[in-house]
């Protein structure tokens, strides 16, 4: 019998190993739910558990017959004198699934899975617009140390290492490593606090706004478990980092940038 390390999509922490049975009681305990995730060895990746429908139906099974069971032998005397057909339909129903907490459930496992088919990578291109925006000010600094052979010396930017650490978590993300998952959330933040900062410091509130949109959309795309929370994300995490992007590109930080050194590297 396999098995399983589990952990909340919310949190870092895996608790574990638990077999069947050991899940079976966390989730008659309500410790658990379908979204829990587990780590799935074959895929090497953490999935929830309302995604795996042989793991879902041993540690959740149906109770709608026993539940169905009970409420008919609750019915008062006059109940009982109702018509069979609809009695007969709820038995039917609830054999083939076919309730409104399954439908439910179906249409949550729906939006999450297209909410997963998309965070990765939308994700990924938030990431990668963020890097052009540290790095894209910073490119005839890039040529000239590259022309005088002093390479290095670009890393006295530390803008420069923002822009090529959310470069390598982008890539990661479009490959979907959803491992770097907490990475992106707690670039989220420095995205907030840094793009709001420029911001302040040129003088101009739209850039502050659109900052904290870019900062809070990463953050939103990488907590996402339903469709309409992932479009949200989508549109501030896209529109706000590819502002910024096309920003640099227009040379709107030129200038600025330039002043944040650190002179770790001599010339």
């Amino acid at each position: 019998m396999s098995d399983y390390y589990i952990r909340t999509p919310e949190q870092d922490e895996s608790r574990g190993p638990f077999d069947i049975s050991k899940l079976l009681t966390l989730a008659e305990a309500g410790q658990i739910n379908p979204n829990t995730l587990y780590y799935d060895e074959d895929k090497e990746e953490w999935i929830p558990l309302a995604l795996n429908d042989e793991l879902r139906a041993q540690v959740f099974p149906e109770r709608e017959k026993l539940a169905l069971k009970i409420h008919n032998a609750e019915k008062p005397e006059s109940e009982e004198a109702s018509p069979k057909g609809l009695d007969v339909e709820s038995m039917l129903a609830a054999a083939e699934g076919n309730t409104d907490e399954k439908r439910k459930l179906t249409r949550q496992k729906k939006s999450f899975n297209r909410a997963a088919n998309i965070s990765a990578t939308g994700l990924g291109l938030m990431m990668i617009f963020s890097a052009l925006f540290m790095v894209l000010p910073l490119v005839p600094q890039l040529q000239g140390a590259s022309n005088s052979g002093s390479f290095a010396t670009i890393f006295n930017y530390p803008t420069v290492l923002i822009g090529v650490f959310d470069l390598i978590i982008g890539v990661l993300l479009i490959l979907s490593v959803t491992e770097v998952f907490p990475l992106a959330r707690g670039r989220a933040m420095l995205t907030l606090g840094f793009g709001v900062y420029v911001g302040w410091a040129l003088g101009d509130p739209l850039l502050m706004g659109v900052a904290a949109a870019a900062g809070v959309g990463i953050f939103l795309a990488t907590i996402s478990q339903s469709m309409s929370t992932m479009l949200i994300a989508f549109v501030l995490g896209m529109g706000g980092n590819g502002y910024l992007a096309y920003l640099a590109l227009n040379g709107r930080f030129d200038g600025f940038f330039e002043s944040i050194v650190l002179n770790l590297i001599a010339q």
